[in-house]
């Protein structure tokens, strides 16, 4: 796994330490499902809530208030979880962390500044975290930069395009997971709605 913990936040990355986490009932224990994916909204570099797929093999979703991450298990208060198909709010403006990985970065004027490789999220604020490479080297032997989900400036999904300010590689790419979750004063706190 490669969970980080960073300045007492633990920062998951979605595809190699959330997919596949049991989901569980938080009174009785009881298993409902697996967790599917990550449901965000690009553009603003929020977590809406998370897909799963239910024991019985339907899709899911709960929003980002109804569940807790714990360190083996998602935890789930009763009566939260609600068919994909009638979760609007979380699916009409969301979009599933799978769909983002691959998408290209490029500023708003043109240049092309690589493809996201990794979505990372918060387990305790809604806040995602995108590690940006130009190549396939890059993203095995750890180059890039990573971007605050809250950066760009618009996601297009028929081109799986992600918008940044022309200035992006100057002021908002960092070389590490822990320099981009670093945020100055008052950032943390719009990210994470508090």
């Amino acid at each position: 796994m490669n969970e980080a913990t960073i300045n007492k936040e633990k920062i998951m990355d979605v595809t190699s330490d959330l997919k596949g986490r049991a989901v569980l009932k938080s009174d009785t224990g009881e298993k409902l499902g697996q967790v599917e994916d990550v449901i965000i909204n690009p553009a603003e570099g929020r977590v809406l809530g998370i897909a799963l797929r239910s024991a019985e093999g339907a899709a899911v979703s709960l929003a980002a208030q109804d569940y807790i991450i714990g360190a083996d298990a998602v935890m789930v208060r009763q009566g939260t979880l609600k068919p994909a198909a009638q979760a609007g709010d979380v699916h009409s403006v969301g979009v599933n962390s799978s769909h983002i990985v691959g998408a290209t970065v490029v500023t708003e004027d043109g240049k092309l500044l690589g493809r996201v490789s990794e979505v990372h999220i918060s387990a305790d604020h809604p806040i995602v975290i995108y590690r940006v490479v130009e190549s396939t080297l890059q993203r095995f032997f750890g180059g890039g930069f990573f971007l605050m989900g809250d950066v760009p400036r618009a996601y297009s999904q028929e081109g799986a395009r992600l918008i940044v300010p022309a200035d992006t590689e100057d002021q908002y790419a960092r070389s590490s997971l822990a320099e981009a979750f670093e945020l100055p004063s008052g950032r943390m706190q719009s990210a994470s709605g508090a």
